[in-house]
């Protein structure tokens, strides 16, 4: 009787520090998103202001610790987004602007095409 009690609370124990450190796990999961934008289907390789905000009601843009939310290259990627709605807008020598809604989940990596031309 006495080693099955003791068993059971061991058991009990473990589950529970398995459980506190999923959920502290599950908090920190991010994604990459690598967002391109494109010409006839190919790669700008022209100057692209980019800015990226996070689909919450806010209208905010998205801050990334140590990196910007704006850019400048055809290219822009964002090594650490939290899972989430997302809407990247894409502008091109003053023209109008491209939007595309995307949404990212935990621990992925991404690729948003946004046709430029």
């Amino acid at each position: 009787m006495k080693k099955t009690f003791h068993s059971l609370t061991v058991a009990a124990l473990l589950l529970g520090a398995t459980g506190v450190c999923n959920a502290a796990w599950a908090d920190s999961r991010s994604a990459e998103v690598r967002l391109v934008a494109t010409i006839n289907n190919s790669p700008a390789f022209q100057p692209i202001i980019w800015k990226v905000f996070r689909v919450d009601g806010e209208g905010k843009p998205v801050h990334v610790e140590g990196q910007p939310y704006e850019s400048t290259r055809h290219v822009f990627t964002i090594s650490s987004l939290k899972p989430g709605r997302y809407t990247a807008i894409a502008k091109r020598n003053g023209q109008s602007e491209r939007r595309r809604d995307f949404y990212v989940m935990a621990d992925t990596t991404n690729k948003i095409s946004i046709p430029v031309d």
